[in-house]
């Protein structure tokens, strides 16, 4: 009962953080994601793209559509569910392998692991793999321990299951194999003919995707190609993909060093488990062996997921969020060190458990800050022109997208797109006789366009009145130098002075 009511208490800090800095809809994908959503509930239809095969995402997501309809809520509801069930599951797995204290505190630790808290509420399904992934491996790992022969059997089952799950949110779930694999021949004696029934259920529900994959498409690996063009790796885009270094650097920064925005997206999880492990190796405690080899490789995977096509060794794009697979190993095998450091020096431990979880905290809040504010920019800008009759708005094309979001673009409200170079963005605005003009503000943070965005200084005062600014909700910043604010055109004959 105490670990049920702790880790109540976790889940409940936990989203009520996430749901303060909140971000919502604005990443670079989530238009061609809501497509394919719409053309699910209106036609009954999947598009076989890159994300026709990943039903772990589209089947809750289509169902909170539904219910809530093609906005936010029913976009992020899926990812966040899943988060929380994430939170949950990490802490019954650490609580399986090192008793109920833990259980809480994996269960902390991942609440305030800075990526889980920002893209918790953003459309990010790889929230969802690694929910999937995390399920298989509770019952690779449980499955040795059990006594009973059938619920041993069961183990095994579910983590198919999970494994097949996890490969419908994305193919790269393929890496976990060789992890099963170690596992599983570690504990052979205590499987004995039972691995099979691991066997047999994964070959039956990977027999059947690759069936289906075959009647539908023509070809059993349909979703690792449509990987493959989705990526650009195929064909002339693919010259264009090549590995360099600094792509081979991206995942080890990531962990280790801050990003272009100063935030550690890991906190200091990774360093904190390194000298861990180090002072470890000195005193004779171990790592938890399963959970070190699914982070090793996984992290192998990501970082070597390397093809070799038309003549160039290339590399597919690599998203911030894709390292979200490794949140939930890293915090259970740090889980595990201080465990067992615990047992040595309670007080100290305890200490940096505290002091881990307020750094993680502030990290938390500092990265999800960044698309709160930026995604907010986009969702106050629509909602206030709402307001107005409605004109064409130019602005970058990055707003545009909100205008489908919002529902704008089906009221007749038309987004112009203004060129990105400053000194033609001037001359469109001087002939511009009416309409709306949004200038400032911040748009997607990571991979949008930073330069396109219009400036207030860019602005005709004698063509232009201003019509709402909005107050700024962070310092001005590289992502963010000005105050998001509102225009109106007027006629060149009427010389008032903006309001």
């Amino acid at each position: 009962m105490g670990f049920f009511l702790s880790s109540m208490l976790v889940l409940l800090m936990a989203m009520g953080l996430r749901l303060r800095y909140f971000s919502g809809l604005g990443l670079g994908d989530d238009l061609l994601l809501r497509n394919d959503i719409l053309t699910i509930v209106h036609n009954g239809h999947v598009n076989f793209g890159p994300n026709g095969y990943r039903f772990t995402w589209w089947i809750p997501t289509v169902l909170t559509c539904r219910l809530f309809g093609l906005g936010e809520a029913g976009f992020i509801t899926p990812i966040a569910v899943f988060d929380a069930l994430g939170i949950v599951l990490v802490g019954v797995f650490a609580r399986r392998l090192w008793g109920s204290r833990a259980g809480v505190i994996a269960a902390l630790l991942l609440a305030v692991l800075p990526l889980d808290v920002a893209w918790s509420t953003m459309l990010a399904s790889d929230v969802i793999l690694s929910f999937c992934l995390a399920l298989c491996m509770y019952f690779v790992v449980r499955a040795p321990t059990e006594d009973d022969r059938e619920r041993r059997r069961r183990c095994c089952a579910l983590a198919a299951v999970g494994l097949w799950l996890a490969f419908h949110a994305k193919v790269s779930a393929v890496m976990l194999v060789p992890v099963v694999a170690i596992i599983g021949w570690a504990n052979r004696r205590a499987l004995g003919r039972d691995a099979l029934r691991f066997v047999w259920t994964a070959a039956l529900l990977f027999g059947a995707s690759a069936l289906v994959f075959y009647v539908l498409h023509g070809n059993p690996l349909a979703p690792f190609d449509a990987e493959l063009r989705s990526q650009g790796l195929t064909g002339r885009e693919a010259q264009f993909h090549q590995l360099t270094a600094e792509i081979f650097k991206v995942y080890p920064r990531w962990l280790f060093l801050p990003d272009a925005f100063g935030t550690l997206v890991y906190s200091v999880y990774p360093h904190v488990l390194i000298v861990l492990a180090i002072v470890g190796a000195l005193l004779g405690i171990r790592p938890c062996w399963p959970v070190f080899w699914w982070l090793c490789v996984l992290f192998l995977g990501m970082e070597l997921n390397v093809q070799h096509a038309g003549g160039y060794w290339i590399v597919g794009f690599r998203n911030v969020r894709h390292g979200h697979v490794f949140t939930y190993p890293l915090v259970l095998l740090l889980t595990g060190y201080l465990t067992a450091f615990r047992a040595r020096w309670p007080k100290a431990i305890s200490g940096l458990v505290v002091l881990l979880l307020g750094v993680s905290l502030w990290q938390s809040i500092g990265t999800a800050m960044i698309t709160h504010v930026a995604f907010g920019d986009l969702r106050n800008t629509t909602r206030f022109l709402a307001t107005l009759p409605p004109k064409p708005t130019y602005s970058d094309f990055q707003v545009g997208s909100w205008f489908v979001f919002s529902g704008l673009a089906d009221a007749g409200w038309h987004a112009q797109t203004i060129e990105e170079n400053p000194d033609q963005r001037r001359q469109r605005l001087t002939t511009t006789t009416s309409g709306y003009l949004v200038t400032g503000g911040a748009r997607e943070p990571y991979y949008g366009c930073i330069h396109c965005i219009p400036r207030a200084d860019e602005v005709p005062t004698d063509r232009w009145s201003l019509v709402k600014e909005f107050p700024d909700p962070v310092p001005s910043t590289f992502w963010r130098t000005e105050p998001l604010r509102i225009w109106e055109a007027r006629p060149a004959a009427d010389g008032g002075a903006p309001q």
